[in-house]
């Protein structure tokens, strides 16, 4: 069998970073210590944070894996939910995993990619979780995030019919409108931003409401959900048709914290996470079906590419993004 685009790129970047020296071999040394411990009746309680706000939808599989490793470790294990952004700032996550403040991150493979390169890659796959587990990609991703002193738990949207979006505030007829358009942007599609001639602006999704409302950015790119939560839909106009990549929400645990855990808690935690990438499939496929709809009726109109002009786009969205990643130091 033929294997895999994603599978040979992926086995590729793990080349590449072992080569450079970028330690993938081991964990990183962490600089604190950990946030998890045990209580006096032995139940080791770990500490999660979340990039996001807790009522962001993203946030749906942390609070899955929440709920069922709580239950299935009853006793013996307890995750704790701290906060999002508010706790640590959504970008100084990462760094706060691999030091050992925290003992588990919800976040953004794309968020991660200052530490480890490869993680921009994470969003191009074809394949279902499940599909990844077979082929062996997991088991690559949990050797690249070693760069980070991280155990790769599970993914969050569960499908790669869960995609990015491009939304605006004005409207766009051909791919030739993206150029000098001021687009927020995140690790994830700064690289597509760029290809397309736009003006990519770093912000925190705090931050886009006040930057769309004083035009500091005419668009931005999101999830095919979720808008609403942040008021983005009372400013954004236009969504561009179709979308791009898969969207890349990842669960990490800190390695230390990880290889401290008794054998038989990682069991609890390898079986959550197998099961949360199975319920997020269905919740989030319906749940972009809902949210596109109800952008629509309340008058945000989907832009359809033509058939070339898709073809360009979405050839652009993957091509950026793999010499990006290919090419990372």
């Amino acid at each position: 069998m033929k294997k895999n685009y994603y599978v040979v790129s992926i086995s590729t970047l793990l080349v590449m970073s072992t080569i450079v020296g970028c330690g993938v071999s081991g964990a990183t040394k962490s600089n604190g210590s950990n946030a998890a411990s045990a209580t006096k009746s032995g139940v080791i309680t770990l500490k999660a944070v979340s990039a996001w706000p807790k009522s962001t939808p993203d946030n749906a599989g942390l609070f899955d894996l929440i709920k069922k490793v709580n239950a299935l470790g009853k006793g013996k294990v307890h995750i704790e939910y701290l906060g999002g952004p508010s706790v640590i700032p959504t970008m100084q996550q990462p760094d706060a995993l691999k030091s050992g403040t925290m003992d588990i991150d919800w976040t953004s493979a794309g968020y991660t990619s200052s530490l480890v390169p490869a993680a921009n890659a994470l969003k191009l796959s074809t394949l279902t979780p499940q599909q990844e587990r077979s082929q062996g990609v997991t088991k690559l991703w949990n050797t690249i995030f070693k760069q980070m002193n991280a155990r790769f738990l599970c993914r969050g949207a569960g499908s790669p019919k869960v995609s990015f979006h491009l939304y605006t505030t004005k409207p766009v007829k051909s791919l030739s409108d993206f150029k000098g358009l001021p687009m927020r942007t995140s690790p994830a599609y700064k690289n597509f931003l760029t290809a397309l001639g736009a003006a990519p602006v770093s912000l925190p999704p705090g931050q886009v409401y006040t930057a769309l409302q004083r035009g500091v950015v005419k668009g931005y790119g999101w999830p095919g959900y979720g808008i609403h939560n942040f008021g983005w839909d009372k400013l954004t106009k236009y969504m561009i048709d179709p979308g791009f990549y898969q969207v890349d929400d990842i669960a990490l645990m800190n390695l230390k914290t990880w290889n401290s855990l008794p054998k038989n808690i990682q069991a609890i935690f390898n079986k959550a996470d197998v099961q949360v990438e199975q319920d997020m499939k269905k919740h989030f496929l319906q749940l972009q079906k809902k949210d596109v709809a109800s952008m629509q009726k309340k008058g945000v109109k989907v832009i359809h590419l033509s058939s070339q002009q898709s073809k360009t786009y979405t050839k652009l969205a993957y091509s950026s993004a793999w010499n990006s990643s290919l090419t990372a130091p």
